[in-house]
């Protein structure tokens, strides 16, 4: 039997033509094959176990370069354990900002209770993100196209204690026009079709490409949702839109074009262009 160092370093070793981060996937890996967390893993490193049966064939769909987050069965995403099943779309770190920017409304307005929208919900993690986070009463709806998205953003509402209504629907051709909300979000599919080849094979051939891929260089989703949001979003409502790092002015061009007001592009830690916000004010 190895000690747990030596089997961490065989994995890492065998990750590492597929993974910027080897050492923490083999971690991450070995923990969860253990059922144990990753911090209890390195406080044993020293203690000799029988390799786990799951490994040999973990390390194998991942160096066919299957997403971590699908062997795993589940990501973090701003402080929360997210399930995910293939091939419904992974949470990035970078969409943290959807859900810190919408904290940061919710926090300035006086409404008591928050109204919230999430288009193309995928595991649900933004919703769940913010309404866990908000210290105000919230109710939130969220849509996807995807059956198989829905059922597990509801799954995941369910284990992080959230409670929202999810919708089967393209956008929102099933919300109604009296429903208004004081927030609509979402992380469409923003690149274009033309691009595919140049992604990482751990996107291109794992993930939906209903949630990645869109028209017109990648702006029709967004184009579409500016143009309907209107006819939901209360006096004053906001639209935060993830886009990608080339597109913000002809986003935001969209938003002025739509007559939105305090159109703002907000950077990612990259400082990379990755959220594009705009409220509604019918009455200007």
């Amino acid at each position: 039997m190895p000690p747990i160092w030596v089997l961490l370093n065989h994995i890492t070793s065998e990750l590492k033509i597929v993974s910027d981060n080897p050492r923490f996937e083999a971690e991450l890996l070995l923990a969860h094959a253990l059922n144990i967390t990753r911090a209890k893993l390195l406080s044993r490193v020293k203690e000799e176990i029988y390799i786990p049966s799951q490994i040999p064939l973990w390390i194998e769909r991942r160096k066919k370069h299957e997403p971590i987050a699908y062997i795993l069965g589940y990501t973090e995403f701003f402080g929360l354990k997210i399930k995910t099943i293939p091939p419904i779309f992974v949470p990035r770190p970078e969409t943290e900002l959807l859900v810190e920017e919408s904290l940061k409304i919710i926090k300035q307005s006086t409404k008591e209770t928050i109204n919230i929208l999430e288009l193309c919900t995928g595991t649900g993690c933004v919703a769940i993100s913010v309404c866990k986070n908000s210290k105000k009463k919230m109710k939130c709806i969220v849509t996807d196209i995807n059956e198989k998205a829905i059922l597990l953003a509801k799954e995941n509402a369910k284990k992080n204690h959230v409670n929202f209504d999810a919708i089967i629907c393209n956008l929102f051709s099933a919300i109604y026009e009296r429903n208004m909300f004081d927030i609509i979000i979402a992380n469409p599919p923003y690149i274009s079709e033309k691009c595919r080849d140049s992604l990482p094979p751990t996107v291109k051939n794992y993930e939906d490409p209903r949630a990645l891929f869109c028209e017109e260089e990648g702006t029709a989703v967004i184009n579409k949702i500016i143009k309907e949001a209107k006819n939901y979003l209360t006096e004053g409502g906001w639209l935060l839109l993830e886009i990608g790092e080339e597109q913000n002015e002809l986003v935001e061009k969209i938003f002025y074009k739509n007559e939105y007001d305090n159109i703002d592009t907000i950077l990612d830690l990259q400082k990379l262009p990755r959220i594009v916000k705009g409220n509604w004010n019918p009455k200007k």
